[in-house]
Parts: structure tokens; sequence; C-alpha cells
């Protein structure tokens, strides 16, 4: 096993139910970590618990179902440039940067 890697898999709606308000949002990241080696068995349990735990979630607030994205994986930490309007939320951290798998 590794250290423990962060990642995400992009969810995407089939369609929203009728009614007034959000409905969740259109293209949700459902994020996991895990000391798995990719394409483990161990790998898939967590990529599957976190894709459940997001796609529940935006199933229960309007969507009418979902599909399953690509997946990322944290390649590493950036600064937030004082020109761009993250600087105001992320001002003396690091922005994580990832990468497809």
């Amino acid at each position: 096993m590794n250290e423990q890697q962060h990642y995400y898999t992009e969810l995407h709606s089939k369609g929203f139910e009728e009614g007034n308000g959000l409905k969740g949002f259109d293209s949700p990241c459902a994020h996991f970590s895990t000391p798995a080696n990719v394409s483990t068995i161990t790998f898939e349990e967590a990529k599957q618990e976190g894709i459940k735990f997001t796609g529940d979630q935006q199933v229960s607030h309007g969507w009418t179902g979902y599909t399953i994205g690509k997946t990322f994986v944290n390649d590493g930490h950036r600064e937030a440039d004082i020109m761009s309007p993250e600087w105001d939320y992320h001002r003396g951290t690091k922005i994580p940067t990832y990468k497809e798998l």
C-alpha cells in the first residue's frame, strides 16, 4: 500500500425533478481518499463509496439519476494567483491540482 492519495470522480445529472428551487448541481465531484493502488478492489470500493455518497445526496435534492464521468488524482498543489478571484478564498493556502487517471 502507498500513502493516502486523494481522488475525485465527476458525476453528471441525467435530469432534474419538476418544481421550483435548486435541484442539485449539473456535475458535482465525488471526492474519496485511499492508500490502495488504482484498479485494485480496495480502490474501486473507496471510489464506489464516494460516488454513492455524492450521487445519493444529489438524487435526494432533485436529480432523476446520474452517470459517472472521469476520475482524477491529486498530483500536487499550486499558489493562488493574486489577480484571480480565488485569491480571496485561498489566500495563504495551497490549491490542490488534479490530473486525469
